[in-house]
């Protein structure tokens, strides 16, 4: 079996990251938090553009939307994977932590003993994270810096990054709320989502994570916990290979093997290498063009992103080879340039780079996504083709 046809896998991949409509029936109500859930995962190293990755899978959705599943503990942020920041639930996180955590925790090990955070250290600045955050406080980074430093410990030279990576990493402390007023017994101030807010920065605070947002049930058993990880990828991305859901997790390719083994009959094998879920429905129509945000998964869930970006143009979407990776213009499922938003007044300017000029139909396409965004940010947006 050869596979599907690079143009069959880019519809399929399109309609499983939600960035389609439903093959069949009516679509239903769609929630920042159900999004998630179906990516398992959404990288999210920088804040405001997973926003936007949540928000671009949520239609009719607004940012204010998003930001408040943070608020009341729907969705958290975290390192549950390769050491790098992911929005999920918070179950979701639990459950990928157990089996990541600790390889990762052997992984920093070296780093945070050339840093001077052995163990003796660890435990001061543990005790002093917890003081800080216990009984339902939450602190922005800075604050809980001060905090270390109170307890002895420098976090200067990386070591205060260091301690909250490794006590993430017991599920200990999460970023949350990103309005410190918000949550399960607070009242969010409405001035937080309001139009002065709706597109500048936004600050993120830490908490406790069971103390933030309880456990609903225990954590499944690590085969088990391992099956759901793979059925997690697949459903947020496939088709994909063994390799994407290796490289994703950072789990060794074995264990991914071993995944398959435990969902049986629920992945199918689909040639080349690829796999997805047995019983994923039709695709149906997707939009001619996306606005993805910088660190999407529509990129960076695959070792292989032939079929979705040309490699001669890799380059240009991470310029210099520095590691961050800009917002993205994909047209029929394929990567075509970058964008960026402009302008802090009235009206948002999204200028659009292209790798090669763009059809009419494309650039149709783009004032309707443009618009999409406008609604998202609260403010009227425009579209310029640089």
């Amino acid at each position: 079996m050869d596979g599907p046809t690079p143009s069959r896998l880019r519809t399929l991949r399109l309609a499983a990251h939600g960035l389609a409509a439903p093959g069949a029936g009516p679509a239903a109500a769609v929630t920042p938090e159900d999004v998630v859930g179906r990516m398992t995962a959404l990288q999210g190293q920088d804040l405001g553009q997973v926003l936007w990755a949540i928000g671009v899978r949520v239609p009719g959705s607004t940012r204010a939307d998003v930001r408040a599943a943070f608020d009341d503990g729907r969705i958290v942020r975290s390192w549950p994977m390769r050491g790098t920041l992911h929005v999920t639930r918070p179950d979701d996180l639990r459950l990928l932590l157990s089996l990541t955590a600790a390889r990762t925790i052997r992984t920093i090990a070296r780093r945070g003993v050339e840093r001077g955070v052995d163990d003796e250290v660890l435990a001061v600045a543990r005790r002093a994270v917890v003081g800080a955050l216990e009984g339902g406080a939450a602190l922005e980074r800075d604050e809980l810096h001060r905090a270390l430093t109170a307890a002895g410990v420098d976090p200067g030279g990386g070591r205060g990054a260091h301690v909250l990576l490794r006590l993430a990493q017991d599920g200990l402390l999460v970023w949350g709320p990103t309005d410190r007023r918000a949550g399960p017994d607070r009242t969010a101030d409405p001035d937080r989502s309001g139009r002065a807010d709706a597109d500048g920065p936004v600050r993120q605070a830490a908490v406790l994570l069971d103390e933030w947002a309880p456990a609903a049930g225990p954590v499944p058993e690590p085969d088990d916990a391992l099956g759901r990880v793979l059925l997690g990828h697949l459903r947020g991305r496939g088709p994909a290979t063994e390799a994407d859901t290796a490289a994703w997790t950072k789990l060794p390719l074995a264990e991914v093997r071993r995944a398959r083994a435990v969902v049986g009959d629920a992945v199918e094998d689909l040639g080349g290498g690829l796999f997805d879920l047995a019983d994923r429905p039709a695709p149906g129509t997707a939009p001619t063009a996306h606005l993805l945000p910088g660190f999407d998964e529509h990129v960076l869930g695959y070792t292989d992103r032939s079929a979705q970006l040309d490699p001669t143009v890799a380059d240009r979407i991470v310029p210099g080879g520095n590691g961050v990776f800009l917002p993205t213009l994909v047209v029929r499922g394929r990567t075509v340039g970058t964008w960026t938003r402009q302008g802090t007044g009235r009206t948002a300017r999204l200028v659009v780079t292209p790798f090669a000029p763009l059809d009419p139909a494309a650039v149709r396409a783009l004032v309707a996504v443009g618009e999409r965004h406008g609604r998202w940010l609260g403010r009227p947006t425009e579209v310029v083709v640089a």
